[in-house]
């Protein structure tokens, strides 16, 4: 048994060079990046977000922050998602606070190669119990 957040932190990438001229018209700005902003979910408050809301051809990484505010520790799983397809990108347990530094080639099932899109960050958490594994 599993569930999961969906913490729409959603972001564009380029993944080949472009001619955008302005990559902040293509999503909201924010301060910092994507955020979820906290949500709450089976007894447990969490957020994510990204470093960046735009990550250019010179971006090689995309650096995604998970929260949890409730106690305990949760297993995780987190992915990248656009319309049709998702990727698993990170995993592990969490207290507070994870941070991962995610490299942007990991977008390449899901998006086309020399395009640019937009991605959603999928957040689920395992629910605890006997038999819970996390295999990598």
């Amino acid at each position: 048994m599993s569930y999961s957040l969906l913490l729409s932190s959603v972001s564009s990438v380029a993944l080949a060079e472009q001619n955008v001229t302005d990559p902040q018209s293509l999503v909201t700005p924010q301060a910092v990046g994507a955020d979820s902003g906290w949500q709450t979910q089976n007894n447990i408050r969490a957020r994510v977000y990204t470093d960046d809301t735009f990550y250019g051809t010179g971006t090689n990484t995309i650096t995604v922050t998970i929260e949890k505010s409730t106690t305990g520790s949760q297993t995780y799983l987190v992915y990248f998602k656009n319309d049709t397809h998702m990727v698993e990108v990170a995993r592990g347990t969490l207290t507070t606070k994870a941070t991962h530094n995610i490299s942007k080639s990991s977008l390449n099932p899901i998006l086309p190669q020399n395009s640019q899109d937009n991605f959603k960050v999928l957040l689920k958490f395992m629910e605890p119990g006997p038999g819970t594994k996390m295999v990598r």
